[in-house]
């Protein structure tokens, strides 16, 4: 329940009662003046009460500071002057606290503790002030003992406003937080060796107690692990146990502080439990602070999570239904071009339809590589590769958009050492990058080099220069950044995504190598260089034959929901003299695979009323049926689920009809599995 919506009256009338029989017995500690306590909660109570209740209730400190006064020593003056004075300092210290210390949440940072002791310590100085001033006017206390009973008004103020005002505006409030059965039991046994350990020092047991000074700074260690262990409210609930236990102690003849005069050893007492109060509290507040801030990161680091999870199933599933439409366009190229005859103008036609359906395939990898990249989750396949056989495949491959374009393609390779342990298909996707870029952005009838040299002993240079439009120092600098291509005016001209240079500098460093990038500037070409340790090539070995493709009609049970892909898939198997049977669901492929019997499964992944894997895992189980995955899902985890399921092969759309007949050649003659795309 929350203390503010306690009507004002039973407020007051509580408050007023609390605060009379507090005071009432509090200033029978008065040794040095009848109305100077060095023991004072009352104020610690006043100035919770304001906090928690609201500044409504001040009557309450009135009322109950004058009838405790008259009832106890002085007259109606003296009694309404300390009253007023009691009443200001509980208001000036809860406008200090409120204003500068965050009010009730006063002890849930370090910064705010220290602020409320500083506010504690300032508005603690008007009570004794007033009530000492009124005292020495009305005759109830020397002038000349003016300065030692404001200083005992004083720390008994202090005192149960550090001590007191704590403990009650923590427990009234609550922290909100409920305690675990292991930290409860913590709590208890802290608790008993406190308790412990004050009747060790201060219950007289144990005589030798009272004169060993160092047992007493034990006390501390054990408050203090209670702020380091729990919340405030445990710690403030500790120190309060101790310290009631030293007063009584003190005042029985028991402890350290006992002294030939009652007040003076109260006083000590009050100063030495100021000093652990602020201590514990600061402690206690900071770490409290610090698993706060802990709870946040973990809490944000959670929604993190479940955002990248989301982004990564929104890629996933924005990879498959990019590429699913494509599978079916790159069937009918292969169709079409194995057409008798085709003309010039249907050649150009469908390789300018290949070439640009091949480079949005790539766009989707890139970014697909780029997540993996980023969440560390890109899986390589090391092995002894020949460098200069991975550098002419590439320039084979790129050949003729360079001499579309008119370029010179120049090939200098001198390296001696040029094995290098490597990822195929990764390295080859490096070289591909560097020198698509070069012929992107070099001008017609302009000259690239991809050179090769050994600079160091074990070290191979791969080197891409090319005469286009060169570099900027500036743009150089970001380079390699995901998404950057330079000037804007350039990715209007020129296009694509500006991730090619990324991803090949961070596929180069998880190789063990680097890549780095130089320009004159504007107009004057620019030079890629890849550098990779060399290993030394692999002993020579026989080859086999081999596998002989599977040249007998095979009856394939294809299953796609795409009805486009799953057309143009059969039309190009059934030509090529396989048997197919088409299914768009989990449920018609079952029934086809109990009417009849198959040699080979080809299924998409996402079907919709189930999965390709769930089909694969059923019928691998019955039958042993060998499968082939195709899937617009490409990811590491969707291709491990595939073969996990029992597909041999798992091929990422768009799939390309040489593909899939090398494909289906190798899980028919029993190769190796083996996962790419399409």
């Amino acid at each position: 329940m929350n203390p503010r919506k306690i009507p004002t009256l039973p407020a007051i009338s509580a408050t007023t009662l609390i605060y009379f029989v507090v005071g009432y017995f509090s200033l029978k500690l008065a040794f040095a003046n009848p109305s100077a306590s060095p023991v004072w909660p009352p104020a610690g109570i006043a100035l919770a009460a304001l906090l928690v209740f609201g500044y409504r209730v001040w009557p309450a400190i009135l009322v109950g500071a004058f009838f405790f006064n008259v009832t106890h020593a002085g007259d109606l003056f003296t009694s309404f002057g300390i009253a007023s004075g009691n009443t200001l300092e509980a208001l000036c210290g809860a406008w200090l606290v409120n204003r500068f210390a965050g009010g009730t949440r006063a002890f849930d940072s370090a910064q705010n503790v220290f602020k409320f002791a500083v506010a504690t310590a300032l508005s603690t100085a008007l009570s004794p002030s007033i009530g000492v001033t009124t005292l020495a006017l009305s005759g109830f206390a020397a002038w000349s003992n003016y300065g030692s009973v404001w200083l005992t008004w004083w720390l008994g103020d202090l005192a149960g406003g550090l001590i007191v005002a704590p403990l009650l505006v923590l427990w009234l409030v609550g922290s909100g937080r409920k305690a675990t059965r292991r930290e409860m039991v913590e709590v208890a046994l802290l608790f008993t060796v406190l308790i412990g350990l004050g009747f060790f020092v201060f219950s007289g047991w144990f005589p030798s107690a009272a004169k060993d000074y160092p047992v007493s700074f034990l006390r501390g260690p054990i408050v203090i692990w209670m702020a380091f262990r729990f919340t405030p409210r445990e710690a403030v609930t500790g120190l309060f146990i101790l310290t009631g236990m030293a007063i009584w102690g003190t005042l029985h003849g028991f402890g350290p502080f006992v002294m030939a005069n009652e007040n003076q050893a109260l006083v000590i007492l009050d100063a030495r439990t100021l000093v652990t109060a602020i201590t514990v509290m600061a402690v206690a507040a900071a770490i409290s602070e610090r698993n706060r801030a802990r709870a946040t990161l973990e809490q944000q680091k959670e929604v993190v999570e479940a955002a990248n999870r989301t982004k990564d199933n929104f890629l996933a599933m924005l990879s498959h239904e990019l590429r699913t439409p494509l599978t079916p366009v790159i069937a009918a190229i292969d169709a079409l071009e194995t057409e008798t005859s085709p003309s010039d103008l249907a050649k150009c036609s469908l390789s300018m339809i290949r070439r640009n359906v091949e480079l949005e395939s790539q766009l989707i990898d890139d970014l697909l590589d780029l997540t993996r990249i980023a969440k560390d989750k890109l899986q390589l396949r090391f092995g002894s590769i020949d460098a200069h056989e991975v550098i002419a495949n590439v320039v084979d491959m790129s050949r003729a958009e360079a001499q579309d374009r008119q370029l010179n393609l120049r090939v200098n390779l001198r390296a001696g050492a040029h094995h290098v342990l490597a990822d195929a298909a990764k390295f080859q996707q490096i070289i591909w990058n560097l020198v698509k870029n070069a012929i992107k952005f070099t001008g017609e009838n302009g000259d690239i080099t991809i050179s090769t040299t050994n600079l160091e002993a074990q070290t191979l240079t791969i080197s891409v220069q090319d005469s286009g439009i060169g570099i900027e120092p500036e743009i150089m600098n970001r380079i390699f950044d995901p998404f950057e291509q330079g000037e804007r005016s350039f990715q209007r001209r020129y296009g694509g995504l500006g991730l090619g240079l990324a991803i090949s500098k961070s596929l180069a460093q998880a190789h063990g190598g680097t890549l780095t990038g130089k320009s004159d500037g504007r107009d004057h070409g620019s030079t890629f260089v890849l550098t990779l340790k060399t290993v030394a090539p692999p002993a020579r070995v026989v080859k086999l034959a081999e596998p002989t493709p599977a040249t007998r009609s095979l009856r394939i049970l294809l299953v796609d929901d795409h009805l486009d892909t799953c057309t143009a898939l059969e039309r190009l198997l059934v030509r090529r003299g396989h048997l197919v049977a088409a299914a768009h669901n989990v449920r018609s492929a079952m029934e086809a695979a109990a009417r009849s019997s198959f040699d080979l499964l080809i299924s998409d992944i996402a079907l919709p009323d189930g999965t390709g894997t769930e089909l694969m895992t059923y019928l691998h189980a019955i039958s042993r049926l060998p499968g082939i995955a195709i899937s617009g899902f490409g990811m590491n985890g969707d291709i491990e689920k595939s073969f996990e399921a029992g597909f041999t092969e798992h091929l990422v759309k768009p799939v390309k009809m040489e593909n899939l007949e090398a494909a289906i050649d190798r899980v028919m003659s029993g190769a190796p599995v083996k996962e790419n795309g399409g």
